[in-house]
């Protein structure tokens, strides 16, 4: 699941509740960053990203199998 955090906030959000906080929260968000991969996305190009590094390959370590 991608998790954004809030450039304007710093609230947490998943990716189906960005549109909503956007528009009744935090109506100029700089910038949204996925809290796994850490990259930084517009109000508009996060929608884009749907494939991100999984909780497994970030925090598994030796453990983690392809």
């Amino acid at each position: 699941m991608v998790v954004f955090h809030c450039g304007s906030c710093g609230e947490a959000l998943k990716k189906n509740q960005v549109d909503k906080h956007i528009a009744s929260t935090c109506r100029r968000v700089p910038t949204l960053s996925c809290i796994d991969c850490g990259k930084d996305f517009t109000r508009d190009s996060y929608k884009e990203h749907t494939k991100c590094v999984s909780e497994q390959e970030k925090y598994g370590g030796a453990n983690y199998t392809a």
